[in-house]
């Protein structure tokens, strides 16, 4: 009889029997879980954030200064909109983080995997999760309809290999898969050998366990389609090794940008989630070496010295998020038109202030997908109009063609100020 602690590990699986409580006793005994506007999401998230005042412009509407931070992507002011005063009225600390594209900070659906709920089955990949190295454990966020954190690929080298695999890698990976679904076939069987002996509710229970298993049966039954479609073939230089050390983020940053573009432009998914983590780097900006590590800038105290070290690392991220738009803007999708347009891309960060861990007013950028563009909203808070950043994430999966009404406490859209 399997055990529930037990998993079925293989290339993209994890299954455990789910909790049953006919087994209780016994396991006791022995031992004493339509046309659509926007064709392709990208989400990219920084971990410690930036400073308020440097990223939100004094003034709203189209005629705004450019604030400092957000200088390098001002070629693309008519593509993109600043929104100010949006947040989920969650808790605050860097737990509170994991509900930037979830609205919760645990348990919850992530708004990319409803997206890719809805795309992802025109691609190769469904959607893929991307970071730098390895960021820090609350640092997450993608997650599943039951509220599992994805994994993320932090080394360039394998999102490389991934995306354009050689045939001995296709060989051994359709090896694999084959192997994965011999082993589901024997797991189903036991489980309803199992499911003969147990409670009415521990049957509901084993029924949303064959859900799950079937659910892994379509990924690797796609993924074994997709292995006899050949990968694309592009020319991109790696460096020799992954720089995924982390006074090397700068460098990692950028070349998973230009794969993420390479992955948009071949096709080979239409949803990503990129997270740039923080640690207690030192980072060398422009031959400067600042004078303290990037989480200890982070928390500033309000110091001007540090607060200006921490907009240039801000202001780093912020330039090679820009050319990425730029790799966008100039490609082309079967259409003809810019797949910018046809791309929205939310930039931000589910920490509002670093320096107290308050996770209001977030930090929120949306750049393409077609929508009316070219002005910051600072968007009323605390009155009976209050709009939250569920109501965003509601416009981009409506306009995605996704039939949605409510998400992360949300139940209105932005329409209004962006369709």
């Amino acid at each position: 009889m399997p055990d529930r602690r037990t998993f079925l590990k293989g290339i993209g699986v994890s299954l455990a029997l789910p909790m049953l409580e006919s087994l209780a006793p016994l396991r006791a005994r022995a031992t004493t879980v339509g046309a659509a506007r926007v064709k392709r999401f990208v989400c990219v998230g920084t971990y410690l954030g930036f400073h308020r005042e440097s990223f939100f412009p004094a003034e709203t509407g189209a005629m705004y200064s450019m604030p400092s931070v957000l200088e390098p992507v001002s070629s693309f002011r008519k593509e993109m909109t600043i929104f100010s005063r949006l947040d989920h009225r969650g808790r605050n600390g860097h737990e509170g983080w994991k509900a930037w594209m979830t609205g919760r900070a645990t348990g919850s659906i992530s708004m990319d995997q409803i997206m890719a709920g809805h795309v992802g089955s025109l691609t190769r990949f469904s959607s893929l999760q991307l970071t730098c190295g390895t960021p820090p454990s609350e640092a997450r966020l993608s997650f599943t309809k039951e509220g599992v954190a994805l994994p993320m690929i932090g080394r360039p080298s394998v999102l490389y290999q991934t995306l354009f695999r050689s045939n001995t890698d296709r060989a051994r990976l359709d090896y694999l898969l084959g192997t994965n679904e011999s082993v589901l076939d024997g797991v189903m069987a036991e489980a309803r050998a199992l499911e003969r002996r147990v409670s009415k509710a521990d049957r509901e229970k084993l029924g949303e366990y064959f859900a799950s298993v079937r659910d892994v049966e379509k990924k690797l039954q796609k993924q074994r389609l997709w292995l006899s479609k050949p990968t694309p073939s592009v020319n991109y230089p790696l460096p020799e090794f992954d720089p995924v050390a982390p006074d090397l983020a700068l460098e990692c940053e950028s070349i998973m940008y230009d794969l993420m573009a390479l992955a948009l432009t071949t096709d080979s998914t239409r949803v990503l989630s990129f997270l740039i983590p923080g640690w207690s780097q030192v980072f060398t900006i422009e031959g400067r070496k600042l004078s303290a590590g990037y989480h200890g800038l982070s928390h500033h105290g309000n110091d001007p010295a540090k607060i200006a070290e921490y907009n240039l690392v801000g202001t780093e991220h912020v330039k090679r998020f820009s050319r990425f738009l730029s790799q966008l803007k100039s490609s082309r999708d079967a259409s003809g038109a810019s797949l910018l347009d046809s791309t929205a891309v939310i930039f931000g960060s589910g920490m509002g202030d670093s320096n107290t861990h308050d996770n209001s007013d977030l930090p929120t950028l949306m750049i393409g997908g077609g929508f009316r563009h070219g002005s910051h909203h600072r968007v009323p808070r605390n009155t009976g109009a209050s709009r939250r950043l569920g109501d965003l994430y509601l416009t981009l999966m409506q306009q995605a063609g996704i039939e949605i009404d409510s998400f992360a406490g949300s139940q209105q859209n932005l329409n209004e100020l962006l369709v």
